[in-house]
């Protein structure tokens, strides 16, 4: 047995002696939950469907710790994709749309606390809007964040800032409108989500990779615009499983995020998913 072990160690035997770590083979899939947020809020009469109190998302947080996820962020599932990066044994996606200021004001510093990672898709038309009343009156309180409050959750290294488009945000703005051609479509929708990526680019010297469509709704062959614009992912709206795989660059377009209302832990969410899994793999 222990010759048997020898032979098997042989070839490692350079690589160890020199202090070069030897590499787990890459995971063939990942299963990756996606949480889809919007406001923190304790405000009553904005509780709901859409929006959390900060307690419950401290609890989610914490939940999260104690359970064993690691929260990782696009970049992290676009490395694995295309490169075989690992990933965490319980990776967990946590995105948050729109860009409101709560995400600074509650999030940012419950993310510090327990040490986790989110997926903040701004609106660059809000952003813009608040960024300039912010400069004329600096005292003021406002609903969505400027680009000096982007960037510090940007350079924080807790925040991946993510494409909610810069004006498309609304009914059917990501989707076709009206009698509007595919071809006319597409330009105006390139044309909106570039102005958002030529202005984080001017603000935080980055640009966004992933597209979280407004309302979850997605336009004929939109796909095409988002990688002529170098974006590799996309997020929808729809629940449902998401299954990564290296090499697999579909799986990361129109991904699956579950929608977190007030009244339902993340356990129980987590907890659907898995019954859904089950189901799934039993067919």
């Amino acid at each position: 047995m222990k010759k048997f072990l020898l032979l098997l160690l042989l070839p490692l035997i350079p690589a160890i002696a020199a202090g070069v770590g030897v590499l787990c083979p890459a995971e063939e899939s990942a299963d990756v939950p996606v949480i889809m947020y919007h406001l923190i809020t304790e405000r009553s009469k904005y509780i709901g469907k859409y929006g959390i109190t900060p307690d419950e998302i401290e609890k989610d947080l914490k939940y999260l710790k104690e359970n064993g996820y690691t929260t990782v962020v696009m970049r992290d599932l676009v490395d694995f994709v295309n490169h075989g990066s690992p990933l965490p044994p319980k990776p967990i996606v946590l995105t948050f749309d729109d860009g409101n200021y709560s995400d600074f004001e509650y999030l940012y510093p419950l993310l510090k606390k327990y040490d986790m990672k989110a997926v903040l898709a701004i609106i660059g038309s809000a952003t813009d809007k608040y960024t300039k009343q912010s400069a004329e009156n600096p005292g003021a309180r406002y609903p969505n964040l400027n680009w000096a409050q982007v960037k510090e959750l940007h350079e924080s290294g807790l925040f991946e800032i993510q494409s909610h488009g810069y004006d498309v945000h609304g009914s059917r703005g990501s989707g076709e409108k009206k009698g509007e051609s595919t071809q006319a479509y597409h330009s105006r929708l390139h044309d909106d989500l570039k102005k958002l990526q030529d202005a984080c680019e001017e603000h935080l010297n980055y640009t966004p990779n992933t597209f979280i469509y407004p309302l979850g709704i997605i336009g004929k062959d939109s796909r095409i615009v988002l990688e002529k614009l170098g974006m590799v992912a996309s997020l929808s709206c729809y629940e449902g499983i998401n299954i990564v795989r290296p090499g697999d660059h579909d799986c990361l377009f129109k991904m699956h995020r579950y929608n977190r209302p007030s009244g339902e832990s993340i356990g129980s969410l987590l907890s659907r998913m898995d019954k859904l899994r089950k189901t799934t793999n039993a067919r």
